[in-house]
Order: C-alpha cells, then structure tokens, then sequence
C-alpha cells in the first residue's frame, strides 16, 4: 500500500514540476498512469520474499500526450527512495536514451523537492580503451615527427586525418576536457577509428591494467554504481541478465525497472538469444588466430605447449567445419531460397555429428584461450601497452570462439517437452564481392521464459509503457510474447490519448476497386490517386514492402517524383531533415517509408498533416524464424493467423497512424488505401484499440446495395 507520507511526496513532486515548468500541465490519463504505478511500485518485493504472482509489474499503455515520462518517473523516484531500491529506466533506443539523460533527468533534478544523482549505463565498447588510446596516439605522434615538413606521397590524407583525430582525442582525454564517451566527444568519430580504440570483456585486463585508474569505462560504471537512478537500454538490461548480479546493473532484487518503449522487448530477448556463425568465415578466423596465439607466445615468453594445443585444437574445429560445409553444397538446396529451415527443429543426423565434433574441438581450444589469457592477465601490470594489445588481439578470437560456441550449444540443445522449440536453419550468404558462405542459424522462437526467469522473477518491482501494447484491443500478444501472460495479479492499465481525434482527425478508407492481393493493378491505382492525396503541405506515406515502394515512386508523375523523399535513398535523419527544411520554407514534401517510418518518427504540426498507409502492414513470415513459430502454433492445433498475423499487423497499423497527432494542436486526415480494413472480417479487429477518429468510408460505384460500405462517425 502506497502510504500517505508517499502520495503527499508524489503530490510535492508534480506541483514542482507544474511550477518549474512553462506549460507543464498533468492531465487526467497521466494521474490515472501515477496511481497505478505507485501501487505497483509499493507491492515491491525483496530477495527473501515468496515468489510473487505478478502484483510487482504494472502493464501501461499510454497515448500519445499522455506524458508517460513523469507519469512514471516521478512516483518511482518516489517509491525508490522510500523503499530504499535503485531505479532503472530501460529505453529501446539510443535517441530515448539521451531524451532521458539530456531532458527529462536533469528537469527532475531541478525541480523536485529532493536530490538524486543519475548516470547513464552504456558497453563497454562506447568509451575508448585508455592504453590503446594513449599507445595509438604515441605511434601518431612519432609518425608525425618522421615524416618532418615534407610527407611521402604514400601519406595519404586518411592517413593524416587519421593522426589528427587519434591525437586530438588523446589530448583531450588527457587535459580532461573529454571523458572518453565516444557519445559525448564534439566531433563525431569514424567507425574504422574508433574500432582500433575501444575493447571488449574479452580484450580488458580489468584492474590487472596500467591504465586502469583512468579507464573511462570503469569510471562510468562506477558512477552507475553510486548513482540513484540509472539510464540504461534495452539491449544492455538483455545482455546483463545472465552475468553476476550487480556487476554492470544494480542487483534485479535492488530494482525498480521502469522498460520505455516496452513493446519492443521481446523481440529484442530473441535476438539476445539468438546465435548464428559462419562456415567458410569460422575456418578463416580460425587458422588466422594460430598466429595470434604464437605472437602471444612468443612476445609475452609463454610455454610453447600453448601453442602446440591450440593448433590441434583449431584443426580439428576446421576439419569439422569444412566437411559440414561440404556436404551442405553437395546438396545444392539454395537455388530457389536462401534460407533451409529444419522442420520442427529436427537435426539431421550428418549436422548433429558434425556439430558435436565442432563442440568438442571448440571447447577444447576454449580452455587453451584462457589459460593464455589468464598469463596475458599476470604479465599486463609489468608489460604496459604490449599485453594491452596482444590480449586485445586474442580478445578478438576469444569472442568469435564463444559465438560459435553458443551457435551449436543451441543447435544441439535438447527442446524441452512443455517449451517452444528452437528454431534451426542454415542461411546461404553472399558477401558484397560475391563470395559465398553458409550460416548455421538458431534462435528460439520465444524470449518469453527467459525474461520471466531472469527478469521477471527476480526484479524488486516493474513498470512497462508504450504507446502501443495492445493489439486488436487487448494486451494478449504483448503478454504473450513477453512472458507475463501467466501472471493472475499483473495490473494493466490503457489510458487513452488526451487528443481530440474526432474533432481533429479523420480515418478515411477510399472506393478502392483493385485488391492488394492483385500487386501490379494495387500498385496502378496507388500511383493513379496519389496526387489526388498529396493536398497538404506535409505528407507521410507509408508501405508494407520496399517493392511496392520503389514501383511506385517510379512511376508517379514527374511534379510528385521531385518533391517525394523516399527511405532507403538517403540516411533517415537526413531524410528527415530535408523534409522538415522544406515545409519550413513554405514548400510541400512527401515522405515514401517502411516500418521504421511508423514509429519513433516524430513530425508534429505542418510536417505530418496527411498520412497515407498504402497497404495493411501484414508481414511475409519469410524468415526462418518467423516459419518456424507459425509451425509451432499450427502444431498446437491453433490459428497462427489469429494469434500472430493479425495483431502484429494491428500493432503496426496502430504504429503508424500514431505519426499523425503529436500535439493537441494537430490535425490531419489518415488515409487507408486497403478495402480490406471494412470488407474482410477481420477487419473490425483491426480497428479496435484505435484512437476515436472520424471513419469515412467511400462507397464503391457499382457495388451491390447490400454490400455497400457507408461512412461511419
């Protein structure tokens, strides 16, 4: 039970803000949204506690101007100091990420009557590794004093860029004025520097190194460590789970999660848990790192037996791989797809041998990479820069070892009886100079065990919110996939948008004569009313498919074409940029986009006031992976139409018309270019859970009375 001492501090918290803020106001839906947090955040549970049935986690789904943000930021600032927990805010994005730590952190900071500290938790390959950074910056600074006044032509101007950007940085390092954040530098630095600048677990020596005092990382985790309320990702709360408690994040039992964007999080556990390695690239790295072994071996005076096991070791690895390999395009099985699913995840017996013979090899080698890199590890505080790049080097193979590892660790699991299966395939792969590879692929068809045994389970309190968790009008998919569906005292809440949309928005479904089964007639009536559409300064259309896209932005007439951005052409934040420059001038621009233009795009006012979804966004279950869950459903004897097609469709429809209203000043006109939405049955599941548009639907000419749509308010 939230006591009173807490409401009155949340009330505190929230007058502040309205004070602090200019026209800061908290609506109904966002009060609603803090009630419900709070007595989430209050049935917090403790390591010692009973496991509990889900009266920890709190399910919101809040529209668009709700202000989802403080709605659960400041009662879980409050509920964390008051019960004495850490508070961890997840985003799904880098750009959410830095909102929370740039924006809405220091806004809390300055007006709430109680300080805190925040830090934002990040990997470790986002801060340069201080002994590469200073040995890179000292081979710079010598290459310049050879060259003297008059560099060789084979000093190219890379080349010198290079030096300049590596010594500015260590200069700036030095003096202090930069803390080794690459997100935080003034200049943004090139991948293919900044890779010959940062580490990774395996490449670190920890506190074994002679620049450990002045890590950047270590330094950034230690303000993790102090701070009260911790900014981190989806991606690194993934990654962490498994890892000793407390080590990079506070301790799950210590934590109030609060997951922004939270409908993204089961797709990312899947990708956390996926593995896939290549054959022909396995056998390269492998031989390759023989000589990374004997240079450690020599340069660091170690026991030659080292090198002796790994090459017997990595032989036998190659050997296995090679005939795996061979036999795979013996079979020449990838004219037609790409991609070669085993069905129900059933192992042929000539890939499970192989693979056992990879994994024995492999595990082999493992051992042999630690105990070099345990000698690297007591050699590092004496040897300086030198350990610091041999291991960084053995690093390198040390992590494409485990890769593989967890590949076939997966590959030959055994599928529990009363579990999804994984799903297993082998992937042709073609470079981008035409080599051919195979991939050995499997990911499991569902994140939802995991995240209920390792996060779920073992977190103090959680809080999930998006703009978009529920599909056809329930949460059921979103719990589902999430592991939270079987949880009896999970609360959810749905708050809805403070918007008007039936004042000042419109769902309007056009007298479409052709089907977006039939592609080529869809795609000449698409490109025949377009203009039509575009009557507004600030247009966004959106596609199902890149094909359909390129077709009809190629065939639209000359006056559209010029003033139409199409994704794909440009970078997306340039893309972007261009189309707000040009709305701002006073001219009209049209945005042609996919999926990733649906959501987390944010054009507010003139920039979006006519959305166009040229086809319901059903996805084509081409992957292996999604093949292999639709299998699984069927199998139970349920519908996967109903139970995955059909609201992963609603959540993305719901996605994209969520482009249109971003402020209470909006209006605009949503435009569905899909007779589907009113004459298939399923259509009307598609439309629950919307926001309270004016639907229009244009009758067809022609189409038998009884049978002829009718506009609807």
């Amino acid at each position: 039970m939230v006591t009173e001492d807490e409401k009155a501090q949340i009330r505190l918290c929230m007058d502040a803000l309205r004070e602090g803020i200019e026209g800061f106001r908290s609506r109904r839906p966002q009060l609603e949204m803090i009630a419900t947090v709070a007595t989430t955040l209050a049935a917090c549970r403790g390591e010692e506690d009973p496991p509990a049935d889900g009266e920890h986690i709190a399910v919101v789904e809040a529209g668009t101007g709700t202000g989802k943000s403080f709605g659960a930021l400041v009662p879980a600032m409050v509920m964390a100091r008051s019960r004495g927990r850490r508070l961890v805010v997840s985003s799904s994005t880098v750009a959410l990420q830095h909102q929370y730590a740039e924006k809405d952190a220091p806004t809390l900071q300055r007006s709430i009557p109680f300080g805190f500290t925040f830090a934002v938790a990040k990997g470790r390959r986002r801060y340069a590794c201080a002994a590469k950074l200073a040995a890179a910056a000292a081979e710079a600074g010598q290459r310049e004093i050879d060259l003297g006044d008059e560099p060789p032509a084979t000093d190219t101007s890379a080349d010198r860029r290079r030096r300049t950007i590596i010594i500015g940085l260590a200069e700036n390092f030095d003096a202090e004025r930069w803390n080794g954040d690459r997100d935080e530098f003034a200049v943004p630095v090139p991948d293919e520097i900044w890779s010959d600048l940062t580490t990774d677990r395996q490449g670190c020596s920890g506190n074994r190194c002679a620049e450990f005092a002045r890590c950047p990382f270590y330094a950034a985790r230690q303000r993790v460590k102090e701070a009260d309320l911790v900014i981190a990702n989806h991606d690194l709360v993934l990654s962490v789970m498994e890892m000793e408690a407390g080590s990079v994040l506070p301790a799950p039992s210590e934590t109030i999660y609060v997951f922004d964007e939270a409908h993204s999080l089961a797709a990312k556990a899947v990708e956390h848990l996926s593995a896939k390695h290549a054959l022909r690239g396995a056998q390269e790295w492998l031989r390759d790192s023989i000589e990374a072994v004997r240079n450690a071996v020599l340069a660091m005076r170690l026991p030659d037996s080292l090198l002796h096991d790994a090459r017997a070791s990595v032989e036998q690895l190659v050997a296995a791989l090679d005939a795996l390999r061979q036999r795979i395009h013996a079979l020449r099985a990838f004219d037609e797809k790409k991609a070669r699913r085993f069905k129900s995840g059933e192992l042929p017996s000539w890939v499970r041998d192989a693979g056992e013979s990879a994994q024995t090899a492999g595990r082999a080698l493992e051992k042999t990479f630690a105990a070099l890199r345990e000698a690297l590890l007591e050699r590092a505080p004496s040897e300086g820069a030198l350990a610091t790049r041999v291991l960084s080097s053995l690093g390198f193979y040390v992590g494409k070892l485990e890769n593989l590892l967890s590949t076939w660790e997966l590959m030959l699991a055994q599928d529990a009886a009363d579990e999804a299966p994984i799903a297993r395939w082998i992937e042709l792969h073609e470079d981008a100079s035409g080599g051919a590879d195979y991939l050995v692929c499997a990911a499991p068809i569902s994140g939802s065990d995991r995240l209920r045994k390792l996060l779920w389970n073992r977190a103090s309190a959680v809080v999930l919110m998006s703009a978009t968790l529920t599909s056809c009008g329930t949460f059921d998919l979103f719990l589902r996939q999430s592991g939270l569906a079987i949880f009896r005292g999970l609360r959810l809440l749905r708050v809805e948008s403070p918007f008007d949309y039936r004042s000042n928005a419109k769902l309007v479904i056009p007298a479409m004569r052709s089907d977006p089964a039939n592609s080529e007639a869809h795609t000449r009536e698409v490109v025949d009313r377009l203009p039509g559409l575009v009557r507004t300064r600030g247009t966004l259309v959106l596609f199902a498919s890149a094909k359909q896209m390129r077709a009809v932005y190629g065939q639209v007439d000359e006056g559209l074409r010029r003033i139409t951005l199409m994704q794909g052409t440009m970078p997306k934040m340039e893309m972007l940029a261009r189309h707000r420059a040009a709305i701002d001038r006073g001219d009209s621009s049209v945005l042609f986009g996919l999926q990733s233009m649906a959501e987390g795009v944010d054009l507010p006012r003139d920039y979006c006031t006519h959305l166009v979804w040229v086809k319901l966004p059903f996805s084509v279950p081409d992957s292996p992976l999604e093949e292999a869950r639709r299998e699984w459903v069927e199998s139970q004897g349920r519908s996967s139409f109903i139970e995955i097609t059909l609201p992963e469709t609603a959540v993305r429809f719901k996605q994209g018309l969520g482009r249109l209203l971003r402020t209470t000043e909006d209006q605009g006109t949503a435009t569905v270019l899909d007779r589907r939405l009113v004459t298939k049955r399923w259509g009307g599941l598609l439309m629950r859970g919307l926001p309270d548009f004016e639907v229009i639907v244009e009758p067809v000419r022609g189409a038998p009375a009884g049978r002829r749509a009718q506009a609807s308010t």
